[in-house]
This record gives structure tokens, C-alpha cells and sequence, in this order.
């Protein structure tokens, strides 16, 4: 249904009202499919080979993602169109409830299995469904581009902090595998409920995860605790423990985020030796 609204939103520009009064009559659906074609029509270019969708940290933007890969050139992998959207304004707990950008709502950090106190106690987790629904905002992304003409297999997902743990849910509930998947100082959000929503697509799609041993939001234990528990169950996932880094994506594992890229959009023929 997103997607047959597409074509309506094209006509918005022609009728006579202002950009409040639009926002007020708009559906779910329509609001839904309205942020499609906005960030549709602010990426750059028009066809593309492969596409790149990059998710940023709670309360934070695009902008300093958008920053660290700003230079990155992929030959290989052809026209590639960089996608950076921007989570809603949400209110968080962790702020008093204050408006933050945000994909999911976290009640406490850091994340970890159980919090330190008297006596110890396992840690709140996040709602599914509120995990749910940022799932099916990233699905309509991709979907979009599959109804453009461009396969799941040449789509690169990613993120940082709680954009890697959305990018990393996305994957492993995909039916059809992703070129490749990126974690970056992030987490599996809703453990418990992996086993009903893992699917074929999440299991062969390779992932790239890279986090620091000295990660004082995610705790380096969890993350790896869970990366072994994905490639237990099958998932194609290397995980790179980094000593020095903290919450953060510093240069050495930026390098190894950028040779993953580019080995996983690389275009078919641009691997076939020359005759």
C-alpha cells in the first residue's frame, strides 16, 4: 500500500496548501509514504547499480556519517546511491522523555546483560514492537528501491550505535539476503524473540561487526557474547574486537568497514578474471 501511494505524492507540489496543513490531513500510510518520497527525492542522481543505506546514532544525524564515508569511492560497484536517513523525533526515556532522535526507544544504558547494584538485575530491554516499527520504516527504504529496479542482493545496510542494532535486526529478518550488513559499536535489540523472526535472507547474508573492547555504551562482553550466539545459529558474521576503541568507529576498523564495502557491492563482472 506504501508503494501505490507513491505516485499520488507527486502531485502535492500543484495543490494550494502550505506544508502544515498537508502534514495535518496525511494518513499513517500516507506520512509513511511521504517520507519515502522525500528522502527519494533529496538523494543524489537517478539510477544506480548498488545503494548503500547508513543509519545514524540515537541523538544523532546524519551529518558525521555522512562525513566519515564522504570520500569513499567504489568503482566496482558502479553508480552507487548513498542513502542517509534521518530517525524520527521521538520522546526518550533515558532523557526524561525529552524529543530525540531516535529509531527505537532505549531504557537504559549501557547495554549490557545484567546492571551492577544490590542486588544485580537484568537489564530493561526495548520493546518489540517499538523495534518493529523501525524495522518496517528501514523495509519501506528498501522496498522502494526493489520497486525501482534494484535487488535486495545489491543493497548495503548499515549503522552506527543504535543504527547498527537496526541495520543488524533489518537483516537478520530479511527473507532475500542484502549485499552485506555493517555493525558498527552496536547490539541485537529483543534477543529473545530471534528464533521466530530470523529468516533465510538474515542467515546467508554476510555481516561485518566491529565494536571496542573498551565500549563504554554497548558492553564489549554482550556484543560478543551475541555474535557468537548469531554464528551459532548460521549467520555469515565476522566479528573484529578492537583493544583501543571506544564508542566510536576510529580508523582502523573505518578501514575495514570500507574494504567490506567495497568487496560486497563489487558488480559481478568486475570479478570475473580477464580473459
Amino acid at each position: 500500500q506504501i508503494f501505490q501511494r507513491l505516485q499520488s505524492l507527486r502531485t502535492w507540489s500543484s495543490i494550494g496548501m502550505s506544508k502544515e496543513e498537508r502534514d495535518v490531513e496525511l494518513s499513517p500510510e500516507d506520512r509513511a509514504a511521504k517520507e519515502v518520497a522525500d528522502l527519494w527525492r533529496a538523494a543524489p542522481g537517478q539510477e544506480a547499480d548498488t545503494a548503500v543505506i547508513w543509519l545514524h546514532h540515537q541523538g544523532e544525524s546524519e551529518a558525521m556519517q555522512q562525513m566519515m564515508f564522504g570520500d569513499l569511492e567504489i568503482p566496482s560497484a558502479g553508480r552507487v546511491r548513498w542513502l542517509w536517513p534521518r530517525a524520527p523525533m521521538q520522546p526518550s526515556s533515558i532523557r526524561g522523555h525529552s524529543l530525540v532522535l531516535q529509531w527505537f526507544d532505549v531504557k537504559e544504558y549501557p547495554i549490557c546483560r545484567r546492571v551492577r547494584g544490590v542486588p544485580d538485575r537484568p537489564r530493561k530491554d526495548e520493546e518489540p514492537e517499538d523495534v518493529q516499527r523501525a524495522v518496517q520504516r528501514i523495509e519501506a527504504m528498501v522496498k522502494a528501491l526493489e520497486v525501482e529496479g534494484l535487488p535486495r542482493h545489491r543493497i548495503l545496510l548499515g549503522g552506527f550505535g543504535m543504527g547498527g542494532a537496526l541495520a543488524l535486526k533489518t537483516v537478520l529478518q530479511s527473507r532475500t539476503p542484502f549485499a552485506g550488513g555493517v555493525i558498527c559499536s552496536a547490539w541485537l535489540p529483543c534477543q529473545e524473540e530471534l528464533e521466530d523472526r530470523l529468516r533465510e535472507g538474515g542467515i546467508t547474508t554476510e555481516l561485518l561487526w566491529c565494536h571496542g573492547a573498551r565500549d563504554g555504551v554497548v558492553e564489549p562482553t554482550l556484543a560478543a557474547e551475541q555474535a557468537k550466539m548469531l554464528k551459532e545459529v548460521g549467520a555469515q558474521l565476522q566479528f573484529q574486537l578492537y583493544p583501543e576503541m571506544q564508542f566510536e568507529l576510529s580508523a582502523e576498523p573505518l578501514s575495514a568497514v570500507r574494504g567490506f564495502m567495497v568487496k560486497c557491492l563489487a558488480l559481478e563482472e568486475t570479478l570475473e578474471e580477464p580473459s
